[in-house]
């Protein structure tokens, strides 16, 4: 055989080795996707390396991602970024106008967070200010009427005490000398004298009801001012207002009287309050200098605590996205097909050029080995 052609031919042997083998190497890195068996025992190098080490690859992915690529501080320099600030402060500026071109309400808000939100913000309210005003009016209910006036006001009314005694004479003695008291003696006076017997009667030919009636009269001015019956007055006074003071409201007043207090008391501060009026006010008419300042200052502000608030929570929120879990669980749902194709897409040119590496090494070490024949 000629020297030259059997170097060339072992160049052409060694070529093909080394590229086609190249070549199978490849596309073992996926191929075959399934263990393949015969006679029942799998054959070896099967599935391929990408498949067989699926499983590992996605943990490892996930872990890379997580651990290099999207950390908490790459979060938080991006957070902190200019080009996160201009967005935040344009979403803002957006909110904003259309806050005032539409008139939007706090009624809008809540339901695009969750529909029918309102109308549980409604009764929700209700429900507290109607438990708050029950609770409170159990409290209230259960104090001394001494706890709940105020000390200035409760001073005062002891003051009101002393004079009540005088008060009270003064309107006896004005009743008692009035036309309507003077009738009331008489009626009862002739009650007394025709409905007590013989005797009784018998007083009406000694003297006249109308002097009989006078004489009560004197007498019952004389008795009103006596010292013994103005003490009793005063006693009885002291006592009873003492009394009323160390006593509970809950005992002065009945309990279906303390129930339809605190419904009207729930019913005037739902009234004031009229949750649903204020759901359905536009925002920005709330308190328009209020409004207008957070347009010119708030909203830089909010800006800040916006970006703060992300930042001091970071690694939290990512804790709870559990990225590497996700890389991990997208990585599984691939199809391997689908994951070859992308392999081959991105790495197409390097490994057309490993191909044409094999072949090339191949061909140099086949013609070495045809030299090495030839010249020995």
């Amino acid at each position: 055989m000629n020297d030259g052609f059997q170097i060339i031919l072992m160049a052409i042997i060694g070529a093909l080795i080394g590229g086609l083998t190249n070549m199978l190497a490849i596309r073992m890195l996926f191929r075959p996707y399934e263990t393949k068996y015969l006679f029942g025992r799998r054959l070896p190098l099967t599935p391929g390396v990408i498949p067989r080490r699926r499983e590992e690859a996605s943990i490892k992915m996930g872990e890379i991602v997580t651990r290099h690529l999207l950390t908490p501080d790459a979060f938080i320099e991006k957070i902190k970024s200019r080009e996160t600030q201009n967005f935040i402060m344009l979403f803002i500026d957006r909110q904003i106008e259309t806050i005032e071109s539409e008139k939007l309400t706090l009624r809008y808000f809540l339901e695009r967070i969750n529909e029918g939100l309102s109308d549980k913000v409604v009764k929700g309210f209700n429900a507290q200010l109607s438990d708050k005003v029950t609770a409170e009016g159990a409290r209230l209910y259960q104090q001394e009427i001494r706890n709940l006036v105020p000390t200035d006001a409760m001073a005062t009314l002891d003051g009101k005490i002393g004079t009540l005694q005088p008060q009270i004479t003064q309107k006896i003695e004005e009743y008692i000398n009035s036309e309507k008291g003077y009738q009331d003696l008489y009626t009862m006076t002739d009650e007394f004298v025709e409905h007590r017997g013989r005797l009784a009667r018998s007083l009406k030919y000694l003297m006249s009801k109308e002097t009989i009636v006078q004489n009560i009269r004197n007498e019952l001015n004389k008795l009103i001012h006596h010292p013994k019956m103005t003490e009793i007055q005063v006693r009885i006074i002291n006592d009873e207002y003492e009394r009323i003071k160390n006593s509970r409201v809950d005992a002065l007043i009945s309990e279906r009287d303390q129930q339809r207090l605190i419904d009207s008391v729930y019913d005037v501060l739902r009234e004031r309050i009229d949750i649903e009026g204020i759901l359905d006010y536009p925002i920005e008419d709330f308190n328009r200098e209020m409004f207008e300042s957070f347009k010119t200052r708030g909203k830089y502000q909010l800006r800040d605590n916006i970006i703060e608030y992300l930042g001091q929570n970071t690694g939290r929120i990512v804790e709870k996205l559990q990225l590497a879990q996700v890389v991990k669980k997208q990585i599984d749902s691939f199809e391997l097909s689908h994951i070859e194709d992308l392999v081959m897409e991105i790495s197409s040119k390097e490994f057309r050029m490993i191909t044409l590496l094999g072949f090339f090494l191949g061909g140099m070490i086949g013609i070495v080995q045809g030299l090495i024949v030839v010249f020995l």
